[in-house]
């Protein structure tokens, strides 16, 4: 896909004008990032369900922050499990 026909394709989608959306600034993206293969610890955002990637030596630790809500909230040890998927990161955001 060309950046004439992301544009394109945005601009149709959204209703908006091309140069709208060229001015925007949507751009293609060129790398795509290697999966996590390894199960991790995780922990999930009790507003959109969001899954995050838990590390003990956080100096947060207790407390994730979800860009999402745009919130922070709290978590137990209780609500840790192993995950082995990927889609850590702003799973729901999309």
């Amino acid at each position: 896909m060309t950046q004439n026909e992301l544009n394109r394709a945005v601009a149709r989608a959204t209703g908006e004008s091309r140069g709208t959306i060229r001015g925007l600034g949507f751009t293609l993206v060129t790398q795509v990032a290697e999966p996590v293969t390894e199960p991790m610890l995780a922990v999930d955002c009790p507003g959109c369900r969001a899954r995050f990637e838990v590390h003990s030596c956080e100096p947060n630790r207790g407390e994730v922050e979800c860009p999402c809500c745009d919130a922070v909230y709290p978590y137990s040890d209780e609500e840790i499990y192993v995950s082995d998927t990927a889609d850590s990161l702003l799973a729901a955001c999309a």
